[in-house]
């Protein structure tokens, strides 16, 4: 993409959907796991890798999630009554998992940095200098960035972007004005920086990010800052596109910016919408 100027990177799940979002108009893929939608997104099977570069036209960077598995099933309630879904917190076993999937498709010759091919993850801990909880006694969540660290200096030269595991960080903070004077998600947002990430993938906190646009307009100015690539997400569609482009002034950012929409049929299918691509490319005009 130029210095200044909107795109639109699509998560497809299993190789024909990629092919299909590059047919369309998407200006970067991210590729997940086929039936992985209702998970949030896992990691591909090498397969798919093969099958989207062995067809497609490869002028398009790709980005490949590192997610081993989704929200586990069941989920803890803590005292103040705040449930913890645990989904971004992985074992030992499941970080090896990662870091082994990283250098298998690093290693398959597929990928091109110059392209801007990369990866996409986040680790998440509950605890980091003691500092597990706020004041009202509920969990606060911090980007490991032991973890992260190894992860993209395994991906090197890949770009790494760090996806909405972000948005558990920013839930951590206060709803109240004065909660916003030390937040938790600058916090966040230096570590991702300090880990080597290249981008940030958030839709300003949990839900939508239509509906988070005071906290997302702050996020994105750090960023800047930070030197982090900006990628919009969470429940980005045709119908209010052109409020968040406005919204955020995204049309007048020095710096490139994605929007990340699945844009899919709403049929509970995996299938990409050619009406929704096409809508939000306009507007992106």
């Amino acid at each position: 993409m130029d210095a200044h100027s909107l795109g639109l990177e699509i998560p497809a799940f299993g190789a024909s959907a990629a092919l299909s979002a590059v047919a369309l108009g998407a200006t970067r893929i991210e590729l997940n796991a086929q039936r992985s939608y209702g998970e949030g997104g896992l990691t591909p099977r090498l397969e798919d890798l093969e099958q989207f570069t062995s067809t497609a036209c490869r002028r398009l960077p790709l980005r490949v999630m590192i997610r081993p598995r989704g929200p586990p099933s069941s989920s803890t309630p803590s005292e103040a009554g705040r449930t913890s879904k645990r989904d971004f917190l992985y074992s030992n076993e499941e970080f090896e998992e990662m870091e082994a999937s990283i250098k298998e498709f690093r290693n398959t010759g597929l990928l091109d940095a110059s392209r801007g091919d990369g990866f996409v993850f986040g680790i998440l801990k509950e605890n980091e200098n003691g500092e597990g909880e706020d004041r009202a006694g509920r969990q606060r969540c911090w980007v490991d960035r032991e973890r992260c660290v190894r992860l993209v200096q395994t991906a090197h030269p890949f770009k790494c972007v760090f996806h909405r595991a972000f948005d558990e960080i920013v839930s951590c903070d206060d709803s109240t004005p004065g909660g916003l004077n030390r937040p938790t998600w600058e916090t966040g947002l230096r570590a991702v920086a300090d880990c080597g990430f290249d981008g940030i993938l958030t839709s300003g906190g949990l839900g939508r990010a239509v509906d988070n646009m005071e906290i997302l307009e702050r996020i994105i100015h750090k960023a800047r800052t930070l030197r982090l690539e900006i990628i919009i997400g969470g429940g980005v569609r045709m119908a209010n596109v052109n409020q968040i482009i406005q919204r955020l002034g995204l049309n007048t950012r020095t710096r490139s910016v994605y929007l990340h929409s699945a844009c899919l049929q709403g049929d509970g299918s995996e299938q990409i919408n050619p009406e929704e691509v096409q809508g939000i490319v306009t507007h992106l005009k």
